[in-house]
């Protein structure tokens, strides 16, 4: 029997890798759960057209997480 998924609504997630693999499947679920998701991945990467795709609760944020300057920023995003 599957679990029953539980709503995310009115929750934001900083999902870091949120461009590919296992980050972006944790954005996707988030979004399809009801939640919000900030999606973290370098500059370079497929951040944008994957925030497109999961609509209106989701924002790319592009950075490095090495990087002090690029968390700082991050720390301050709102939704």
């Amino acid at each position: 029997m599957a679990a029953a998924l539980r709503s995310l609504k009115g929750m934001v997630g900083l999902v870091t890798g949120g461009a590919s693999g296992l980050g972006r499947a944790t954005a996707e679920q988030r979004v399809q759960q009801g939640g919000s998701a900030v999606l973290v991945d370098l500059p370079k990467s497929d951040g944008e057209s994957v925030t497109k795709s999961l609509g209106e609760r989701c924002i790319f944020a592009p950075a490095e997480i090495t990087s002090e300057p690029d968390v700082k920023k991050m720390k301050k995003i709102q939704m």
